[in-house]
């Protein structure tokens, strides 16, 4: 790694600390290698990172589900105003239904979010997700025998509610009881279940797009009441939080359950892990007592706009276009192939890439991961772009669009999907990853119902009508974000909690984060050692 670097407050390593750590890369190098072994003797761990990434099924099916109902005329016909027709004397939903029942229930952050905050830091990550399931299930009910269009909203306005719930408190569970080494598999499992949710929702609205019966839209809404039972007996299961119960200062209760979220590792790595969780200077600090502009205070004011960058960077990307409007917009560009169709295989394609994404982001690093399938969403949406000034009347133009919109479900999984979640849950410190997560999918969601509200009047005909030619929008956003991930965004991958919040201390720029060597880790390490040297001796000593 080159001369060991130095931190404020840290004398430069020496030469008695090599040997411990060259153990402690060897341990991480081995651990890297050994994922699945992990996995396999953790059943703990790999119940809670499946558990968890449950709670995301909702969240993909969700937008699976209304991109396919917004295309549904007994859907229209039921909720609509009655003045736009997909063709004549078929009944759809005018550009104003549209952004009204996918934008405004995205304000359901304002009731999700502060309740996650409020509620993660007092009663725990595993009792707030039980919250949010209970107000899931009984939105899904709403949805399935809404009345009209203001019942409707409402459902899906107390389904995203807890949805954002979901997203915060397991996103961060996620990262918090995961080792370092495969921390972005565990937390990347989000996007591989978010978007097999959407092949499942792709696939009931395929099956159920001829209907001429209201059962044509009430079975794909009455499957999320299943979801919201399962994630509630699931999460049941779930270990919460060691570093939840070290701000509580329940460190027996902290090291219990870190050791629970350890089978297979030896006694002086879970104390090196433990003597690592606690060597954050803050926290044991009252969580609740922090103020709100910490967030934006010192070396914390860094983290927190990492944490918020990759989320909302994906608004723009296309994505926020691709999941709700899909259907719609491929039933306009006229191609021969159903639309619905087509959105099984973009939720298809996407799938495989969240699997790709889930194994890069650990293998390849955040940086590297971020720049590459950033770079291929920018040259997919300049193409579609540039089609869009072509006449749709050749043939080659609508499949060209068709299969780079599919192409776009790949890229974006691959790398928006785990980065949004991993980078959201390990940027900020401890004492404000609750507050930092809950306030990125705040920012998040308000940056979403503005899209999502404006899109149907930038791109459908009743409106601006730009069609294609809005993915030259997406292309220049992303252009920028390229920019901005080069420069600001640093290399986390494998590093421990203690770690960053060293790194971030010191003010280490983000380009020499990957080789940094830092004091903390070899400390926690030496400290292990001897307490387990210790009670080596102890036992020997009883036995005699």
């Amino acid at each position: 790694m080159g001369r060991p670097l130095q931190c404020e407050g840290h004398s430069q390593l020496q030469r008695s600390d090599f040997s411990t750590k060259k153990l402690l890369i060897k341990m991480s190098e081995r651990r890297k290698d050994t994922v699945l072994y992990t996995l396999v003797h953790n059943p703990r761990l790999a119940w809670s990172g499946l558990a968890l990434a449950l709670t995301f099924f909702t969240f993909g099916f969700d937008g699976g589900v209304i991109s396919g109902l917004l295309a549904m005329p007994p859907f229209a016909q039921k909720y609509g105003d009655g003045t736009a027709q997909l063709a004549p004397g078929v009944p759809a939903l005018s550009s104003q239904d549209q952004s009204l029942l996918v934008s405004v229930p995205n304000s359901g952050c304002l009731l999700g979010l502060p309740l996650a905050a409020y509620l993660g830091d007092r009663i725990g990550r595993k009792r707030t997700l039980l919250v949010g399931s209970v107000i899931n299930i009984a939105a899904a009910i709403l949805q399935v025998v809404a009345p009209n269009m203001a019942a409707m909203v409402i459902g899906r306005w107390f389904t995203n509610a807890s949805i954002f719930i979901f997203i915060t408190m397991a996103s961060t569970l996620m990262a918090e009881t995961s080792p370092p080494a495969i921390r972005g598999i565990i937390t990347g499992l989000s996007i591989v279940l978010i978007d097999a949710s959407a092949i499942l929702a792709t696939g009931v609205n395929y099956a159920f797009s001829k209907g001429t019966t209201a059962r044509a839209y009430r079975v794909p809404l009455s499957i999320q009441i299943i979801f919201g039972f399962v994630i509630l007996v699931s999460t049941l299961f779930v270990s919460d939080s060691p570093s939840f119960f070290l701000t509580k200062s329940k460190d027996v209760k902290a090291l219990s359950a870190l050791r629970s979220l350890r089978r297979g590792y030896s006694e002086t790595e879970i104390l090196a892990e433990f003597e690592d969780l606690k060597a954050q200077k803050a926290i044991r600090e009252k969580t609740e007592q922090v103020p709100f502009k910490a967030l934006f205070q010192g070396t914390d004011l860094r983290r927190t706009l990492l944490a918020l960058s990759i989320p909302n960077m994906q608004q723009l990307s296309g994505i926020a276009f691709a999941t709700n409007y899909v259907v719609v917009f491929l039933s306009t560009i006229g191609s021969t192939v159903s639309p619905f169709v087509l959105s099984m295989v973009v939720a298809l394609l996407a799938f495989t890439g969240a699997i790709v994404g889930l194994f890069l982001v650990d293998k390849v690093g955040r940086r590297v991961l971020a720049l590459t399938s950033f770079s291929a969403l920018f040259v997919v949406n300049m193409i579609v772009g540039i089609m869009g000034f072509l006449p749709v009347t050749n043939p080659i133009v609508p499949k060209v669009i068709a299969a780079f919109c599919c192409m776009f479900g790949f890229f974006f999984a691959v790398g928006f999907g785990p980065l949004t979640y991993v980078v959201a849950a390990e940027m900020p410190t401890a004492r404000l990853r609750n507050r930092s997560s809950s306030f990125t999918f705040l920012t998040l969601a308000c940056f979403a119902t503005v899209v999502t509200y404006v899109l149907p009047y930038i791109v459908n005909k009743d409106a601006a009508g730009l069609g294609p030619k809005t993915y030259l929008i997406f292309a220049g956003w992303m252009a920028g974000c390229i920019a901005v991930i080069y420069v600001y965004l640093p290399e986390t991958q494998g590093r421990s909690p203690a770690e960053l919040d060293e790194m971030f201390g010191a003010g280490i720029p983000a380009r020499q984060f990957k080789h940094y060597v830092c004091q903390v880790s070899v400390d926690a390490h030496i400290l292990a050692e001897k307490e387990a040297a210790v009670e080596q001796a102890v036992t020997i000593e009883r036995k005699e």
